[in-house]
């Protein structure tokens, strides 16, 4: 193996030994006197086992990556030296790390090691990539599968959605009447859904910026909203204690034809095509239901139509008003049939025989009578009033001898109308009845009251449900199935609700009261009748779960999306099926109210925290508690990355931090299981955090007015890419986009960053022919021009070469020292190269007795200068040394206008200089007893210098370190 011979004696350097690093003799001096005294001022980075080898900066200088022969690299805060991430273990070198160069973007590093591997990672950063701002503090965020569009909930109610690669606002989405607590895609958009503390869930399209429907989801604040994987429905919790079950994609509210002033009355035929609606118009109006087109209107009442039938063949149309008239029209045309001063009080319902043979009404004067059509009195149905005070509303039994009705006496009434006797009574209510209605299969009949829907049991009068308005109801309607009822009230809305839970599904605003409502055969929606006309409305919510008698605050779904989990002010992690409804298992162990969630997309995970500051970790098959983790603050939000691996949280307290998660389902949680990996933090409490497609990009919401995009780190490499040979050298192209790397075989290769392939492997430094096969001409230093066009490549054979990066071949060659031939190259192993920032210059630094720094200039290859040193005797037949010992690091200042170098000292010292580029004046040169220095980085505005260093001449493992120096001062 080619190596360099036994070193000189330098004046002031006694070798002991001769350190093997691969290939490379590290001199290994006598113990020195003095033990580490950095100079005043200087940031110590503690914390390597064994020599820090290489450093480099971040482009923002806030940052200092080290690599060392203890196989780890560290990144540092270079303001304050303290260690933020180490890099290593079973994912990392599992030898000596010898090289480090950071991408101008600043988001991944490259490493190379005596593992005959260069590695990529990504930069861990405690700044965030990018910033989204609202008006208000942001509640929640969410992210569209592809990862392209963010969405962010507003304090203020607003919803806005950013392009998450350009932070640019694509929508400022207003309508929530108080805080917007969630927001979900539909997809990859353009739907988005929200919720809010006015109890709404409402849909919107983002390219166009306008409402598609809203839903009264819940009766309190909506806690949380998330879409199933397939797009097919959506789910909400909310601080009623329910899970509720919406399908997808949302319907939007199609209005019918209006009338000129309040619609009072609606209903809809038997088979569900047509709509029918009195007005204070004093009109009727037939459209369809389908397209909403008018189909028909009727005319001729001198008061409000304050009642409206269309009989079951659709022959006729009945209208009564509130001057106490009947009105028949034909149900083909616009004839009026018959008209009949029908009661004293207005006539406020009627209702067609089953078989349309007879017309039922009820009036202001108490009386129910029945009708021969045309329209002669048949029967009062008895010689006093049915109802005290005025009938308000009936309906037929679907056997055509009995109906039901109700008045302004409180009371529920069941007819036989042939006997003119009444059945059954129902209540007795608190407030005059507003409105009756059976279930399609006459088992049931409900009433409207005051504030107060009751249902009963036709056959033995027994109540089976209560149902408690804000505001006074005035009309109500079964399903099809009676599995769920729809009421119509003062307040302008329409509600849907189930009947087995007595829970709300579903709810509609109205410009207007509502003045009636239907169920649509088809069971799907609902026509409702309010302000000035009908809307028809699709019932979204399919399901309603009661999940806990206290608030819900979190929800989360599977990957499959066919279970969710829940967690609220009762402490109680519940998993729920989907498919049916049913709770499957809990999750026991929380000592308080649960604000955040979270399922790992593997399945094998559900985390959860809260108000107590803990986030606690269940296995999902078998809800098993296998480890906890302290918050700094109240726990306010959860995510795991898709891969899996990490655990991200949003606190109270401002902060946000991840955790190591890698966990197999089967095995206890490894050692790491646990460890933090980064912390972060806003400038207000944070709220909610999600996690992007690539398991790297975190994005989270806070008070302090923004959505934040952060990087995470992993601790495994994210390329890798293998040598035969060690790999002593790293460097980045201008772009970021290509590594160039410096092998032991004598080779440099390029490689794209983002695709992890390999472009060029460049034959550079191949020992000469016939080669020994241990032998070898290791590539010790790599650079690229500012450029990006060229490489340049140094090592044991004392030259430098310039390589062409896009064809690979050799632009120039800068020979080793040859008398006669190239007497201005170097005579001993070139160990660092660098490009002055014009790329007309490159500086290099050798070993050996030359302990050289050259500077060349790059269009022709010629010598410019040597840098001498006046404190240093040139060797016999030599030039002057640059450095007391080996120079190991070269590096220019941002301006061009120096050059640093760094290297070895006698005694274990090492050794900083700082020259003058124009003339090689020597401008600073000292000697510390801080160990070996091995490279130098300068900080992008030049003010501070980087250095690594190793314990070497007997100095204390505490001199296996880095250090950060102010740039020394050439005027004093």
């Amino acid at each position: 193996m080619s190596h360099i011979s036994s070193p000189a004696r330098q004046r002031r350097l006694t070798p002991r030994a001769l350190f093997l690093l691969g290939g490379l003799l590290v001199p290994w001096a006598v113990a020195a006197d003095d033990a580490p005294a950095p100079p005043p001022g200087t940031v110590v980075l503690k914390g390597h086992a064994e020599a820090a080898y290489a450093v480099a900066f971040t482009p923002d200088g806030r940052h200092v990556v080290t690599a060392s022969f203890d196989k780890t690299l560290k990144v540092w805060d270079a303001a304050t030296g303290k260690e933020g991430r180490t890099y290593g273990g079973p994912q990392g070198h599992q030898g000596l790390v010898l090289a480090v160069a950071v991408s101008p973007d600043g988001q991944t590093f490259a490493s190379g090691g005596a593992d005959n591997s260069a590695r990529l990672w990504d930069f861990p950063s405690d700044t965030p990539a990018r910033q989204f701002a609202h008006n208000d503090s942001v509640n929640a965020v969410a992210l569209t599968p592809d990862g392209k569009t963010l969405a962010g909930a507003g304090k203020d109610g607003g919803v806005r959605v950013w392009g998450a690669a350009d932070g640019k606002q694509l929508a400022d989405l207003k309508g929530h009447a108080g805080a917007a607590n969630g927001v979900a895609f539909v997809g990859n958009g353009p739907i988005l859904a929200s919720v809010g503390a006015d109890g709404t869930l409402r849909f919107r399209d983002v390219a166009k910026g306008q409402p598609v429907a809203t839903y009264g989801a819940h009766n309190a604040s909506v806690s949380a909203v998330a879409v199933n994987p397939n797009n097919a429905a959506a789910y909400t919790v909310g601080e009623d204690g329910l899970l509720k079950f919406w399908k997808l994609p949302p319907d939007v509210p199609r209005p019918l034809p209006p009338h000129a002033d309040a619609v009072t009355a609606l209903m809809l035929s038997n088979d569900g095509n047509g709509v029918l609606t009195g007005g204070a118009d004093k009109t009727v109006r037939l459209s369809n239901f389908g397209n909403g087109q008018p189909l028909r209107q009727w005319k001729g009442p001198t008061a409000a139509v304050t009642a409206v039938a269309l009989s079951s063949n659709g022959a006729v149309v009945a209208g009564g008003t509130a001057d106490g008239r009947l009105f028949l029209w034909n149900g083909a045309n616009d004839t009026l049939l018959s008209q009949a001063l029908a009661h004293s009080g207005p006539t406020g319902a009627v209702a067609f025989h089953p078989n349309g043979s007879q017309l039922l009404s009820g009036g202001g004067d108490g009386l129910l009578k029945t009708w021969a059509l045309p329209p002669l009195p048949v029967k009062t149905l008895t010689q006093r009033e049915a109802h005290a005070g005025g009938v308000t509303c009936v309906a037929y039994h679907g056997n055509g001898t009995q109906a039901v009705s109700g008045g302004a006496d409180k009371a529920v009434k069941l007819w036989d109308l042939a006997q003119g006797k009444v059945v059954r009574a129902f209540g007795p209510l608190a407030d005059p009845v507003s409105a009756v209605a059976f279930s399609r299969d006459f088992a049931l009949v409900g009433a409207a009251a005051g504030k107060m829907v009751k249902v009963w049991n036709v056959v033995d009068g027994k109540e089976s449900l209560t149902l408690t308005h804000p505001a006074a109801v005035s009309s109500l309607a079964f399903s099809p199935d009676k599995t769920r009822l729809v009421t119509g009230a003062a307040d302008n809305t329409a509600r849907v609700w189930d009947v087995a839970s007595g829970k709300e599904l579903q709810s509609f605003a109205h410009a207007g009261p509502v003045s009636g409502v239907a169920f649509h055969p088809n069971g799907l929606s609902v026509v409702v009748a309010g302000g000035d006309r009908a809307m028809v409305h699709a019932v979204s919510a399919t399901r309603v779960v009661v999940a806990s008698e206290k608030p819900l605050r979190a929800l989360a779904l599977t990957a499959s999306g066919s279970h969710a989990v829940t967690a609220g002010d009762d402490g109680k992690i519940c998993l729920w099926n989907l498919g049916n409804g049913v709770k499957e298992r809990t999750f026991e162990g929380a000592a308080g109210a649960l604000q955040a969630v979270a399922v790992s997309r593997n399945g094998a995970l559900v985390a959860a925290g809260g108000a107590e500051g803990v986030v606690r970790f269940y296995t999902f098959a078998d809800a098993k508690m296998i480890g906890q983790f302290k918050a700094p603050g109240p726990v306010r939000g959860l995510a795991f990355s898709p891969n899996g691996q990490a655990l991200a949280a949003a606190c109270a307290d401002r902060s946000l931090l991840a955790w190591n998660v890698v966990f197999n389902p089967g095995q206890p949680p490894p050692p790491a299981f646990g460890t933090v990996l980064q912390t972060y933090a806003h400038d207000g409490a944070a709220h909610d955090v999600l996690f992007a497609p690539d398991s790297v990009t975190l994005y989270s919401a806070g008070a302090d007015k923004a959505a934040k995009a952060w990087k995470i780190a992993s601790e495994v490499p994210v390329r890798n890419f293998g040598h035969p040979r060690e790999v002593d050298a790293v460097a980045f192209d201008p772009a970021g986009t290509r590594l160039a790397t410096g092998c032991h075989d004598g080779n440099v290769r390029l490689f794209d960053v983002a695709k992890g392939q390999q472009l060029k492997e460049i034959k550079a430094h191949l020992p000469p022919a016939p080669p020994n096969q241990n032998q070898t001409n290791p590539v010790y230093a790599v650079a690229w021009n500012p450029a990006g066009t060229q490489v340049v490549s140094a090592g044991m054979d004392h030259a430098l070469k310039l390589w062409d990066a896009a064809t690979g071949t050799l632009v120039r060659e800068i020979k080793a020292y040859k008398e006669k031939e190239a007497d201005k190259g170097h005579r001993d192993p070139v160990f660092c190269v660098a490009f002055s920032p014009d790329g007309k210059l490159i500086a290099s630094g050798s070993a050996g007795q030359e302990r050289g720094i050259k500077l060349w200039n790059v269009a022709d290859g010629s010598l410019v200068r040597d840098f001498v040193n006046p404190s240093l005797k040139a060797p016999p037949g030599g030039t002057a040394p640059a450095h007391p010992g080996w120079v190991y690091g070269v590096r220019f200042t941002p301006d061009g206008k120096s050059l640093v170098s760094v290297g070895a000292a006698p005694k274990g010292r090492g050794y900083l200089a700082v020259w003058n580029v124009a003339d090689g004046k020597l401008l600073y040169g000292a000697e510390m007893a801080l160990g070996t220095f091995y490279s130098v980085a300068v900080s992008p505005d030049g003010k501070r210098l980087a250095v690594s260093a190793g314990a070497t001449g007997g100095l204390p493992q505490d001199a296996n370190a880095g250090y950060i120096f102010k740039t020394p001062d050439a005027a004093k």
